[in-house]
């Protein structure tokens, strides 16, 4: 962001030399002009889809730092391609939302798909779904679950085991602050493999499971989808 001429150079480069359309994500400035003027000097090197996240590059935390999704409405007014808005996106009801408020072609979640890769099919961590005002029932899925998936995944189609060991930490971040002890088990292993990993998930299973919630009035729908039990 601090070097905008040589970013538009790298995507005109790539516009002019690729068989597929170059897309971009960019955070926003603190300036609203500023951030409008980035997207439409993009727009002009031929980026043919804009995600813009609706954070500073120095707002870190996303857990206290709201994203600012009149920044990206601005921008989505103010150019002719594709725009994906990103931030605050933690369930379904963020999507709904954030797609009225924004008028964004369509969402991105990071950090919150990472602990529940379920999010797009309409489940819910406890933490979005205990309190509301809302009725929400086990949706006889956990992490757990997704994390078996994952992993079968991952010996079908390697990817390196540090990628895998991050990827656990994050789907299993409420398990493994409720049990630490797994935790610890897990990061004392220099050499990870699939049978620990299996194991550990037994553990945890028999620790106790953690579910993913669905609204009661959406549940029938969400397992008709093949999500469901």
């Amino acid at each position: 962001m601090d070097k905008l001429p040589l970013i538009k150079s790298l995507v005109e480069k790539l516009a002019l030399n690729l068989n597929v359309p170059v897309s971009c994500k960019i955070r926003i400035f603190p300036n609203l002009q500023d951030t409008i003027t980035y997207a439409r000097m993009l727009e002009d090197a031929g980026c043919s889809l804009l995600a813009v996240h609706g954070r500073t590059r120095d707002e870190k935390d996303s857990k206290k730092l709201r994203a600012n999704w009149g920044a990206i409405k601005a921008v989505r007014d103010a150019v002719r391609i594709p725009v994906l808005a990103n931030g605050n996106v933690r369930h379904m009801d963020d999507v709904h939302n954030c797609l009225k408020e924004t008028g964004a072609d369509g969402v991105l979640s990071a950090d919150s798909l990472l602990e529940n890769p379920a999010l797009f099919a309409g489940f819910r961590t406890a933490e979005w779904a205990l309190g509301s005002e809302e009725n929400f029932e086990d949706g006889k899925l956990d992490q757990a679950d997704l994390l078996v998936e994952y992993l079968k995944l991952c010996e079908k189609y390697p990817v390196p085991w540090r990628m895998i060991r991050a990827h656990v930490h994050k789907l299993m971040g409420e398990w493994f602050r409720i049990h630490p002890h797994v935790r610890e088990d897990l990061n004392a292993q220099s050499t990870l493999t699939f049978v620990f990993l299996y194991d550990m998930i037994g553990r945890l299973r028999e620790l106790g499971r953690i579910p993913l919630y669905v609204k009661e009035a959406h549940a029938e729908e969400i397992y008709a989808n093949g999500t469901g039990p």
